[in-house]
């Protein structure tokens, strides 16, 4: 009797059991419907794994809602239940379709799947705020393959995919977004100056140019395109293609120093001495704290006077009155590119270039034996540390000018 009893008890309990997943399901559905998501999910998550509801498409579709709400939530309490929630829905979803031979729950799916989407974007969009481009890439990118399911292309979701992609150095999958987006006929500029500037940094000129093209017949005022094409003609020395890009960027933006300072570049490049001088000087005028600009405008003027003392040292010995006028020419440049030079060791005391350049200067202007020009060079040298007193006193004596210096305070200062 006793053992009969057993028995009889073993099978109420494992028939109890047997029936109390189905009803796991439904309280899961229960508790999503009054929004009590911890309780749902310590319904469905037994629910999962019992054999007879594990193979039921209700079941994973109830865990896809629990999910979806999980990781919309703004809740903390429930947001905590799992950080990783729409990637659980998202699965849940898809083992929901696999599992409905039927198409039974294939609408409701299709609603979590396209809520998936959005949280992905999401969540992406948390991830970019926090320069986390790597993850924001893998957010970004469910988002397009969950509407590509849906037969949508998104190219909201591509265009920040691509920028995370180049962000994160992933070229590979940068060139695609980018390039999906040309396809996709995507009205942003921004898509064509970053993907040129991919194959400019691949070396791929030829896709470089064709892309930077395609953006400025689509879009012929954008500045940023301009710009591009400007920099890719300057690199490839089309001086004249530059000039044009540059003069439709100065027409928008008139008051930006580095397009005034690129002018230089191509004045100076093709022996427009004026008018590299004029746009190195409004480039100073906009930016003070321009160096490149101070230092090629000094340069400039260096370089006019290498030339000028060249053709003087050219000319015939008895020509010394031209002789005589070139070198005071030279002289008088050389005094005008020091304070370009001085002010550009200010800004980089450590330029290489720059200290080079102002030594040269003063080793030349103290043998002009003007007196004025040569305190001027003393206490010019000495301000900028490049000279010290023992190299100066060693360089008037050389030229014979210490007589020159009455004032020998001077060497003090």
């Amino acid at each position: 009797m006793k053992k009969i009893a057993l028995i009889t008890i073993i099978l109420v309990i494992n028939f109890t059991l047997l029936k109390a997943q189905p009803i796991n399901v439904q309280s899961a559905f229960n508790y999503l419907r009054s929004g009590q998501l911890d309780k749902a999910v310590e319904k469905i998550e037994p629910a999962i794994k019992n054999d007879k509801t594990m193979s039921d498409a209700k079941t994973w579709l109830y865990r896809g809602n629990i999910y979806i709400q999980i990781s919309a939530s703004k809740d903390p309490k429930y947001k905590s239940i799992d950080t990783n929630a729409v990637q659980v829905a998202y699965d849940s979803y898809q083992k929901s379709i696999e599992l409905d031979k039927e198409k039974e729950f294939f609408q409701k799916n299709m609603i979590g799947l396209n809520a998936c989407g959005e949280q992905f974007y999401a969540v992406g969009a948390e991830y970019y705020k926090k320069k986390d481009y790597p993850n924001a890439l893998l957010s970004f990118e469910k988002t397009i393959q969950i509407n590509s399911i849906m037969g949508k292309a998104d190219t909201i979701a591509t265009y920040y995919a691509a920028f995370c992609a180049d962000l994160s150095k992933n070229k590979v999958k940068a060139k695609e977004y980018f390039r999906n987006l040309i396809r996709l006929n995507y009205n942003e500029p921004s898509v064509y100056t970053a993907l040129a500037a991919i194959y400019k940094e691949d070396k791929d000129t030829a896709r470089t140019i064709k892309i930077i093209r395609d953006g400025r017949k689509k879009f012929p005022q954008n500045y940023d395109l301009i710009i591009s094409e400007a920099n890719y003609y300057l690199a490839a020395g089309e001086d004249l293609k530059a000039q044009a890009s540059l003069r439709q960027a100065i027409e928008k933006d008139p008051n930006n120093p580095v397009i005034h300072y690129n002018f230089g570049i191509i004045y100076e490049k093709i022996r427009d001495f004026e008018n590299a001088e004029t746009a190195y000087k409004k480039a100073i005028e906009l930016k003070a704290t321009y160096f490149d600009a101070y230092y090629n405008l000094g340069a400039l003027y260096i370089n006019i006077a290498s030339e000028l003392s060249k053709q003087a040292n050219n000319l015939p010995l008895e020509k010394t009155k031209e002789f005589d006028e070139f070198k005071n020419k030279a002289n008088k440049l050389l005094q005008q590119a020091l304070p370009y030079l001085e002010k550009a060791i200010k800004l980089q005391s450590t330029d290489q270039n720059t200290q080079n350049a102002l030594k040269e200067i003063y080793k030349k202007l103290i043998k002009t034996k003007n007196s004025d020009i040569i305190k001027k060079v003393i206490l010019d040298s000495k301000n900028s540390n490049l000279i010290n007193d023992l190299e100066l006193s060693s360089l008037l004596k050389d030229f014979n000018l210490m007589s020159i210096i009455k004032d020998t305070d001077v060497l003090k200062k």
